[in-house]
């Protein structure tokens, strides 16, 4: 087949808007033949056209731009945003050329956020097809929330947080396999409904309403994504190797969580493999350090590897009668910006040492859990995202190095 200049290829039959478009640039047959099945299988509508010229208004009008590298290579007139770059596969260096170079040169210099070979990164593109597909719409926020050390109470924090978010806003997300459960902490573990054992073998084709609409809610109505394989069914991370889940599959259920809600609190783990492509799409990073000199010091162990994918963070200390540091000179020792400081909550540690949920955040909890959402509101305003950058690659073989496709960072608005 010849993907000729005035030739239009649309997956779906029914007209849209530009803005509701993909469009894919390329006159290689072999990419258009594959992009149209994963389009076909998403419900995506898809635009082809053989060159950037041919194209017209719809390379600055279309949601997401899939860029062939045979397009790329003749240049583009404008740099935009949601541009992910494809080829096929023998051009990317697996026989043994620097084509993986040339490629990633091309990217870079179309504006691409990512490159895409395909057939073996097909999710990537089906990420991107899958978010076109829902059509325009809000891209909530991603607020991640990890603890210094064991016990420093992260958990409470994220959970308080999305608990004082409007709850038909916000969703809870546990992205640590071996923690406590954030379905134990909030009272909802034996309410039936998707953990995240159903969500692994989803790839991209999750669909947001789906995952909103499945998920088990507390009696305020707020949806928890935890790691519990639900009531009655096996233990806690069961249906992962060493508690371990596919990057992928996590990306694409935090895209879709994403597309779900306005506000996404994400309790983080503090190492494994999912962690870096999480803190690349985080909004907003919030480090919870005890006030005592181990955890400052096993936070100074930790910060490297979160602070330059995160961006954004912040840093609330948590304190006791009689701790040694004071929450300034943790925030000096660390080198971050003291968002509040947490006290004693005895009524928190009274309830979860009987086993029982976590009480309504109130006093310290609740003013630090509001502190967390103004510093969301407070971020730069976000400008529209389009679907591509919902097909996160930081943990793909689609990502560029050094992070060149960021979803976060105060810029995501729509899918």
């Amino acid at each position: 087949m010849d993907a000729g200049a005035g030739e239009d290829r649309v997956a779906r039959a029914a007209a849209p808007s530009a803005t509701d478009e993909v469009l894919l640039v390329t006159g290689r047959s072999v990419l258009v033949e594959h992009v149209l099945r994963l389009a076909a299988a998403e419900g995506a509508r898809v635009r082809v056209a053989a060159d950037v010229a041919a194209a017209g208004g719809l390379w600055r009008d279309a949601g997401t731009v899939l860029l062939g590298d045979d397009a790329a290579a003749r240049g583009v007139p404008l740099r935009r945003p949601g541009v992910l770059l494809v080829a096929p596969d023998g051009t990317d260096g697996t026989d043994g050329t620097d084509g993986s170079a040339r490629l990633w040169r091309a990217a870079v210099d179309a504006g691409a956020e990512a490159v895409a070979v395909l057939p073996d990164q097909s999710p990537l593109v089906a990420s991107a097809l899958a978010a076109a597909a829902e059509g325009p719409g809000l891209r909530g926020r991603l607020v991640g929330v990890v603890g210094a050390c064991g016990g420093a109470g992260a958990s409470v924090l994220a959970a308080a947080a999305a608990r004082t978010a409007p709850a038909r806003t916000a969703l809870l997300l546990d992205a640590d396999p071996v923690g406590g459960g954030a379905d134990l902490l909030l009272g909802v573990h034996d309410e039936p409904g998707l953990r995240w054992p159903d969500l692994l073998g989803a790839g991209p084709r999750l669909r947001a309403a789906s995952l909103r609409d499945g998920l088990p809610r507390t009696g305020s109505g707020l949806p928890v994504l935890a790691w519990s394989a639900g009531p009655g069914e096996g233990p806690r991370g069961s249906a992962t190797t060493g508690g371990a889940a596919p990057v992928q599959a996590v990306e694409a259920v935090v895209a879709a969580a994403a597309r779900a809600s306005d506000l996404v609190v994400v309790d983080l783990p503090r190492t494994g493999p999912a962690l870096e492509s999480l803190l690349w799409q985080l909004d907003l990073l919030v480090v919870l350090v005890p006030a005592q000199l181990r955890a400052v010091a096993a936070a100074q162990a930790l910060l490297p590897g979160l602070v330059g994918p995160a961006g954004d963070v912040r840093l609330v200390v948590s304190t006791r009668p009689g701790a040694p540091l004071a929450p300034d000179d943790v925030a000096d020792a660390l080198a971050l910006p003291l968002l509040d400081h947490l006290g004693h909550a005895a009524d928190v540690r009274a309830a979860l040492g009987r086993g029982e949920p976590l009480p309504r955040p109130r006093g310290a909890l609740a003013r630090c859990a509001r502190s967390v959402l103004h510093a969301v509101d407070e971020l730069d305003p976000r400008d529209p995202v389009p679907a591509a950058s919902g097909a996160s690659g930081a943990g793909a073989g689609g990502a560029a190095p050094g992070g060149g496709s960021r979803a976060g960072r105060g810029r995501r608005r729509r899918a």
